[in-house]
């Protein structure tokens, strides 16, 4: 959503709409990693990627979550979640 690792750089306008627009015609899942900018970091949206105007399939998020204690979390669509359930053992 917005590079956060060597500086903020914020993409440009509707930048992510077009590329999830070709992500998501060919079959593919939109993540937004919001470990850096997730949580009102960007100073203007609670998530990065609200800054483009997408909803990604997928969000990752961490450091501000657990507000100095290591702590992440990845929230997602049912039927992701759903296909992760079956699974034996899912984690990082």
């Amino acid at each position: 959503s917005i590079q956060g690792v060597g500086g903020a750089v914020v993409l440009a306008d509707g930048y992510l709409q077009h590329v999830y627009k070709h992500i998501k015609e060919h079959g593919g899942v939109c993540i937004a990693d919001e470990v850096q900018a997730g949580f009102g970091r960007t100073g203007t949206h609670y998530w990065g990627f609200e800054t483009q105007g997408v909803q990604p399939d997928i969000v990752t998020m961490a450091k501000g979550i657990g507000n100095g204690l290591p702590l992440a979390a990845v929230a997602t669509t049912k039927e992701i979640a759903s296909t992760l359930q079956r699974r034996i053992h899912f984690n990082t």
